[in-house]
């Protein structure tokens, strides 16, 4: 009863006010009372489940007024703890296909003693959110929740198109059933839809905490895993030779560490330097406008190439992640095998990037295979019916702040969805510096007042693509 009429409570408040007066709004200490539910529950691989957060939403969801036609969780066969929930508020007499607002809620996981501070505990600290998922992507998964309930609550919200939520699991792993893949393969009526909001995308932070940039992810990169495997007959420690694995194996390794793949700046990339360059300044903004004039201006790569956020879009990437050997301290290694990570530019191949691997080991011995075999898929056009709503919102919270599309170097679930015909867009209005949220790694954190300026940009945009 609590939780209900503190939304109600938030009902009266406007959907773009401005947060700096975000203290005032009654809803916000219900938005993260849900933020601080998800944060707090681990959904990691190995010590954790998806299907918690998706009961603890369904409960709220249900509480809210969801029916049984409006709510669905899906959860894999023989896969109990990959659950996925799909809720959606239906217009009267749509004329068009529904909107989808997606978010994954399964996070990488995290080791307690490698944490300054619990991971799954979420913890406000000197102007920011800590917490495994806080920022990739419990946040976006919160927000959309929040505003799911609300909308429904709201008595004068009239929709005229479809708004569908799916929160999702095993966008992080591929050891888990991937939930957005699993819908569209047995359950694609749940969220067939016009276009989606996810994740990719927030703004660009001075190194002052100035917003530069308002970023729309507009395509990204595929994540393919390799496999380089050495194997030997191995023998006794007693009595070394000069063939072995693991040296045979480092070696190759050393030869990818060294390996650049070849320049690619596309359009969305070569646009988003020509937008940020002026705003950004210095060296590394001086760098994005000369790309920006011309993508074989190699001094400016260089000085972009630097920055490992740049790097990353400007041509495909693999990087050693984990290493794998021997079978006994006192024997000569038999196998030793290291997985690569590589981030493969849109238009290029899988098999591409396997050949250009071979090429440069150049080890016949050394076998590099693909795991398992990812598609790319291609960028969605940035049409008025989805960047008009996103200049409206951004013209009132962040003037004369430019929107510059952008490619993301990391994977989405977005790829599923742009490969079965369904236009996928990453924005989330949340702003960091490059790097900052440190995403996958330790101590992972989102700033508390780009959490909540998220939050108002989403409803902006989500409420104006209802009508």
């Amino acid at each position: 009863m609590k939780k209900a009429l503190l939304y109600s409570i938030a009902l009266v408040t406007c959907a773009t006010a401005s947060l700096s007066s975000a203290d005032t709004d009654p809803g916000r200490a219900a938005f993260r009372a849900i933020y601080q539910e998800m944060v707090e529950i681990d959904s990691s691989p190995t010590t954790g489940s998806c299907t918690k957060v998706v009961r603890a939403a369904e409960t709220r969801l249900r509480a809210a007024g969801f029916t049984d036609e409006e709510v669905h969780v899906v959860i894999p066969e023989g896969r109990p703890d990959d659950g996925n929930i799909v809720a959606r508020i239906r217009a009267k007499n749509a004329k068009k296909k529904g909107v989808l607002l997606l978010a994954h809620i399964d996070v990488v996981d995290a080791k307690r003693e490698d944490w300054e501070r619990d991971p799954f505990k979420l913890i406000e600290e000197n102007g920011y959110f800590y917490g495994r998922g806080s920022a990739d992507d419990k946040a976006m998964a919160a927000v959309f929740l929040d505003l799911m309930i609300r909308l429904k609550q709201e008595r004068n919200f009239k929709p005229g198109r479809d708004l569908i939520m799916a929160l999702t699991c095993g966008e992080e792993t591929s050891n888990r059933v991937n939930g957005v893949d699993h819908l569209l393969k047995n359950r694609r009526e749940l969220i067939d839809s016009a276009f989606a909001i996810n994740e990719g995308a927030g703004g660009l932070l001075s190194d002052e905490g100035k917003p530069l940039a308002l970023q729309v992810q507009a395509g990204e990169k595929i994540h393919q895993v390799y496999s380089l495997e050495v194997t030997n007959p191995g023998g006794h420690s007693s009595r070394p030779v000069p063939d072995n694995a693991i040296y045979r194996l480092a070696a190759a390794t050393q030869k990818v560490a060294s390996l650049s793949f070849p320049i690619q700046v596309n359009p969305v990339v070569r646009e988003y330097f020509r937008v940020t360059g002026p705003m950004l300044g210095g060296e590394t903004g001086a760098a994005m406008s000369a790309v920006a004039k011309n993508p074989d201006d190699q001094a400016a790569l260089a000085t972009l190439m630097k920055d490992p956020s740049y790097n990353a879009v400007v041509h495909t990437t693999c990087v050693a992640t984990q290493i794998d050997g021997g079978h006994a301290p006192n024997a000569l290694p038999q196998r030793a095998a290291t997985t690569l990570s590589c981030r493969v530019m849109q238009g290029t191949t899988p098999e591409q990037v396997k050949e250009t691997l071979e090429k440069a080991i150049a080890d016949p011995q050394v076998k590099v295979s693909i795991v398992r075999r990812r598609d790319g898929s291609s960028p969605p056009q940035l049409t008025d019916e989805v960047m008009g709503p996103v200049k409206k919102q951004a013209a009132k919270q962040w003037p004369d702040v430019p929107i510059a599309p952008l490619m993301s170097a990391g994977a989405t679930d977005g790829r599923f969805l742009m490969n079965a015909g369904i236009p996928t867009y990453g924005m989330s209005g949340m702003f960091a510096k490059p790097g900052e949220a440190n995403a996958h790694g330790l101590n992972e954190k989102i700033r508390t007042q780009s959490l909540y300026d998220g939050r108002t940009f989403l409803e902006g945009i989500v409420r104006a693509y209802a009508k």
